[in-house]
């Protein structure tokens, strides 16, 4: 094993005390290399000890942990990205998002595989990195500019070379679902970053660095690399990503997993032509949005004509199509897109933005919207000025925009109307999961809330029986509908996915690959493979998969430290007791299948079936010895 941690990871830990102005250097410790691989692994377990459950989220005290993980920037054509973590102020609990963009690298080359605030500046500021040298700066200037502004001011102030993340008004102002900006277009969206940054007066982050990623086996790298990129650049993984996620639509028409007009339906058949009509007539070609990926599924866009003519931006995801667009009732190109920038430019969540407006749609369908609260707006479904004038009430708190500035769970509590919201752990998403139970099971347990990335599975939607068959030793997990074998898919792809968060790069170049033929398919043993030969540190398929779960788990016992357990592991709204109208999963719903699910999911992961809660047994058995002491001083699990 490699007694040091210069290869893969550029070997140091930046703390920033925005309080004390005080900056510390620390080396990373192999240890946290091995047991949490990087990225949200190791993210995670700065979490665990520095931000305990007595830390409120909006004290100086919280941390905003950034983390790099080690294949980012290295030869490996995955891309790279960063993982934001902190206690949510959406949700109160676990939180964390992620980013692509050209900033994580850039964080690697100056020197540092993480980054952690805490602390409070007086007035606001933002960090400049350039290698060694980081400096506190003034950012009253720039306090009140959107993102885009503050990017291009930035640039202006200390080079066009830089690259920034930053905060919009949104953040300013905490709004609790506030996003997180990087290279302007790529968003950290989830669990209220931006709100935490904006509580400490943090405006932005620039870095800059020149220094080289060091890989132990370069050729060894280099032959891997070569054989991902004839994989990844193949006719059936370019037609995919020729239009991205944008291709969703069809398929999710094809078997009803819209969130139409905040899930009333599940099938939106005016979608179906948005991505010929996008790469056709806006999009301006294909580019790569992180450094070292060879698929290049971003198209940047401009509309050319319309009430937006003019108007330009970054790629466009089919979360923001759906949030923005379906679940509202909107199915224009320029209209979802102009949206798109608005959000961004604000620093919203999109997808909270979107359910939050889409209650208020249904409400207003129904008769049941107060004019305290419509504030004389027209909340009809397909009206995207509405959409537009509330986000910017939301981003600067004016008005009904500062209950709405709490999120969607909490103003419909206010409103009497938490039926009309789908839900888990505070936490909304859109695309209907009660069809697929897979996607069902991974919402209710994830410990961010409901999400589509933590667990993230294609095998049920693509209906690859081939690929469970090579997994799982039977074809089940391929079957969208049914209840066989989805737990046990959950916990594979959960622990899988934090495999791929901890090592720093997209979820993309796995997807791709996973949809190809099961023999040509990037596993979880693969990616044991390329660590050892970036890292060094030699790791077997067992020791990364137990990583994966390991990691997992300390997650799991973060959220059980502040008093989650089974009965949080649910979900709430139309996805629970309203019969899917359309699709494959037409007439299912969750309450009918979801407790079976969770305790073969418990099952499998060895947690006490009763709590949802990670056993002491369970604990000692992947390393975490420490975070089974604890639980057990609390009085969270006994011995």
């Amino acid at each position: 094993m490699c007694a040091k941690t210069s290869y893969g990871y550029a070997g140091a830990v930046l703390r920033v005390d925005l309080t004390r102005r005080k900056i510390v250097k620390q080396a990373l410790p192999l240890e946290w290399c091995v047991k949490f691989i990087g990225g949200s692994g190791i993210n995670d377990w700065i979490l665990w000890n520095d931000v305990g459950p007595n830390i409120d989220p909006l004290s100086p005290d919280n941390e905003l942990i950034f983390g790099v993980g080690p294949l980012a920037g290295s030869m490996l054509p995955l891309g790279s990205k960063v993982r934001v973590t902190t206690r949510s102020p959406l949700t109160g609990i676990f939180g964390d998002s992620n980013a692509g963009g050209f900033w994580a690298y850039e964080l690697k080359r100056a020197g540092y595989d993480h980054l952690i605030i805490r602390g409070k500046s007086e007035k606001p500021v933002y960090i400049f990195i350039d290698d060694d040298n980081i400096e506190i700066r003034d950012a009253v200037h720039l306090w009140g500019l959107d993102v885009y502004e503050t990017d291009e001011a930035i640039k202006n102030e200390v080079g066009k070379n830089v690259r920034t993340a930053c905060i919009g008004q949104a953040g300013e102002n905490q709004v609790k679902f506030a996003s997180i900006m990087f290279d302007k277009y790529r968003a950290a969206a989830k669990t209220g970053v931006g709100c935490v940054m904006g509580s400490k007066n943090l405006k932005a982050i620039a870095v800059k660095g020149t220094k080289k990623i060091q890989v132990a086996n370069p050729e060894k790298v280099e032959e891997l690399a070569e054989d991902l990129r004839i994989s990844l650049t193949s006719p059936g993984v370019r037609n995919w990503a020729n239009y991205g996620t944008t291709s969703l639509c069809i398929l999710y028409n094809e078997i009803g997993c819209h969130s139409v007009k905040n899930y009333q339906d599940a099938v939106a058949p005016e979608i179906s032509d948005f991505p010929e009509n996008f790469i056709d007539n806006f999009a301006k070609g294909n580019v790569t949005c992180s450094h070292g990926c060879v698929v290049a599924c971003v198209h940047p866009w401009k509309i050319k004509e319309g009430k937006y003519a003019g108007e330009s931006g970054g790629k466009i995801d089919y979360i923001i199509i759906c949030s923005l667009g379906i679940h509202l009732g909107i199915y224009d190109v320029g209209s979802i897109l102009h949206l798109q920038n608005l959000v961004n430019r604000l620093g919203l969540d999109a997808t909270e933005t979107g359910t939050l407006i889409g209650m208020l749609m249904e409400l207003y369908q129904r008769g049941m919207l107060a004019p305290e609260i419509s504030e004389g707006l027209m909340y009809e479904w397909g009206n995207p000025d509405v959409v537009e004038k509330t986000a910017e009430k939301i981003a600067l708190r004016k008005g009904v925009g500062d209950v709405f500035a709490e999120g969607a769970v909490s103003t419909a509590r206010k409103l009497n109307a938490e039926k009309y919201v789908c839900h888990s752990k505070g936490l909304t998403e859109v695309e209907d999961v009660r069809g697929f139970p897979t996607w069902a099971l991974a919402y209710a347990i994830s410990t961010r809330g409901a999400d589509h990335l933590k667990a993230h599975c294609q095998i049920d939607k693509q209906q690859r029986a081939d690929t469970s068959l090579r997994l799982f030793g039977a074809p089940d997990a391929g079957y969208p509908t049914t209840l066989n074998l989805k737990a046990k898919s959950i916990k594979y792809h959960e622990d899988f996915n934090a495999v791929i968060n901890s090592l720093g790069i997209c979820h993309f170049p796995a997807l791709s690959l996973m949809l190809k033929k099961p023999k040509r398919a990037v596993y979880m043993g693969d990616y044991a493979l390329l660590f050892s030969a970036v890292t060094g540190i030699n790791m077997s398929l067992e020791e990364i998969a137990k990583c994966g779960e390991r990691i997992v788990c300390l997650e799991k016992a973060y959220n059980a430290r502040l008093g989650i357990s089974r009965k949080d592991d649910t979900l709430h709204g139309r996805w629970m007791w309203e019969p899917c109208p359309s699709g494959l999963g037409k007439g299912m719903k969750c309450e009918d299948y979801l407790e079976k699910l969770l305790d073969e999911y418990y099952a499998e992961r060895k947690f006490n079936p009763r709590t949802g809660i990670p056993t002491v047994k369970t604990l000692k058995e992947i390393g975490l010895e420490e975070v089974a002491a604890d639980l057990v001083k609390r009085g969270v699990i006994s011995e």
